[in-house]
């Protein structure tokens, strides 16, 4: 007869209490002698069902379909013995504990079934001792379960430990600081490519594995943590017996066992060469296209300026004043620009510039270009040290050019001194706050900034609407324009592939 292993299993693993029934199996060829046995349990309040057998295939059948939590048996019966009984348990339920009940048995006998396997043996004569060998019996099987479930737990968990290392390419060590031994992972000893026979005394042949370059700082790392108790964390390089370096990350800390145990380092090993490698061809591809768009940059601003001189060039050759302050202003915006340009490429972030130095330097081109006679007109900058990128710093740069531009040219009368603000601030919410405004003369109540067919404020007009600005004009005490907007996204220029 074959017993499935789902139910050797159960018998194995399953907690007995004592609060359940227990079911126990009685190998006894005298009916009198297993009814003393369940009185004696039953007086002891023990809650428990037993079945009695004395032939070998009634004892089997019991095996499989009853499942007893203990089995208690004679060691002589007429066709069967507690010995075959009990080599037959050791094969097919070897967790159930077995005991001897008999009336006769020497102390050789009872040795020998101790060392076959029994958990106790108790003679018919004193079966008052029954109750306390079944309970401690079934205690012993309570212990040695939670003991089998603790370590199949810590198997399984070095199981998985193992998998973890091997598959995330991470080794592990550990030092006990008083002795000096170590204790290495299997992974560790495969990032190091080395064969632990043949590593010696531990501690010191892993460090001469280590680059010389490299090792003091190991050491160092490794010594203040030991004293100081503090984690380190650093990476190194390795040179394998094939002549080859690895880069490692190494992190360790000590660790001071609550029970009084000697304090361990304990470190974790993990080969990020092809890593490292790639983050230089990052560093590296990144390096040349920072340096494409810096030239980039350089190259407009050079190409905007060779604007810029040409209009001044044609406008010489322009006896119309009209046509040329078109050409004055013109050559102006295009110079707002190329300063823009000029300060991404000496900025060390070629996708945002520097607003306050950029206004500064736009406010200082204009008073130069405007060259106003007999007028001392004050430049006065509040702009906060912020970064816009490009999308948002050119039509803001084209605004603040065109608005100080017209300030210049309107706002004061001859000979007359006056002061220029330029504000640019954000809030909580990255809101920017533009504020540019002069203490001249002012706009006239007849002009509407909003329905103006002069281009400047057309051109006012269109790029407030790019910005999606809220635009505020203050006519009290000069004039104010006020605008309210938020940092325009980047746009992807490459058409997608539903385009």
């Amino acid at each position: 007869m074959r017993f499935q292993a789902c139910d050797v299993e159960k018998n194995s693993s399953e907690k007995i209490k004592m609060d359940e029934q227990i079911k126990i199996l009685i190998i006894e060829d005298v009916p009198f002698d297993a009814e003393l046995i369940d009185r004696e349990l039953q007086r002891s309040g023990m809650n428990f069902i037993s079945r009695r057998v004395e032939e070998e295939h009634e004892y089997l059948h019991e095996l499989e379909h009853f499942m007893p939590d203990i089995i208690l048996a004679d060691h002589s019966l007429p066709n069967f013995d507690g010995l075959s009984a009990l080599k037959i348990a050791n094969q097919l339920v070897p967790d159930v504990p077995f005991i001897f009940v008999s009336g006769k048995m020497g102390e050789d006998f009872a040795i020998e079934a101790l060392k076959c396997g029994a958990t106790d043996y108790v003679l018919k004569g004193s079966l008052s001792k029954i109750v306390h060998a079944v309970n401690r019996a079934l205690e012993e099987v309570i212990e040695h379960s939670k003991r089998k479930m603790a370590e199949e737990a810590l198997i399984n968990s070095h199981r998985q430990l193992l998998e973890a290392q091997k598959i995330g390419h991470i080794g592990s060590w550990e030092l006990d600081i008083n002795t000096n031994k170590m204790r290495c992972s299997a992974e560790f000893y495969n990032i190091m490519g080395t064969d632990p026979s043949k590593l010696g005394d531990g501690y010191n042949a892993i460090i001469e594995l280590i680059h010389p370059e490299d090792r003091p700082m190991v050491e160092k790392s490794i010594l203040n943590a030991i004293e100081l108790h503090e984690s380190f964390s650093h990476d190194y390089r390795i040179l394998k017996s094939d002549g080859s370096v690895r880069i490692l990350s190494s992190k360790g800390l000590v660790i001071n066992e609550t029970s009084g145990a000697a304090p361990r380092l304990v470190v974790t090993e993990q080969d990020i060469t092809e890593q490292k490698v790639a983050e230089e061809k990052i560093r590296s591809s990144l390096k040349e296209k920072e340096m494409l768009l810096a030239e980039i940059h350089h190259r407009v601003k050079n190409n905007l300026q060779v604007i810029s001189s040409l209009l001044r060039l044609q406008s010489r050759f322009i006896e119309d004043d009209a046509s040329i302050e078109i050409f004055k202003e013109t050559q102006n915006r295009v110079r707002s620009i190329a300063i823009l340009h000029e300060k991404l490429y000496q900025s060390e972030d070629l996708a945002k510039i520097k607003i306050d130095e950029y206004v500064k330097l736009l406010a200082e081109d204009l008073l130069y270009f405007y060259e106003l006679e007999n007028s001392k007109v004050e430049m006065n900058i509040d702009v906060e040290e912020v970064y816009l990128n490009i999308e948002t710093a050119i039509p803001c740069g084209l605004i603040i050019d065109e608005l100080v531009s017209n300030s210049l040219k309107y706002a004061f009368k001859p000979g007359e001194n006056g002061t220029i603000t330029i504000k640019l601030h954000s809030n909580e919410n990255d809101r920017f706050t533009l504020q540019v405004s002069d203490d001249g003369v002012g706009i006239p109540l007849t002009v509407d900034p909003e329905n103006s067919e002069t281009f400047g404020m057309q051109l006012i007009k269109y790029l407030s609407n790019q910005l999606k600005a809220e635009m505020e004009l203050d006519r009290r005490d000069g004039t104010k324009f006020k605008l309210e907007f938020n940092e325009l996204q980047y746009k992807n220029r490459v058409f997608n592939e539903e385009q």
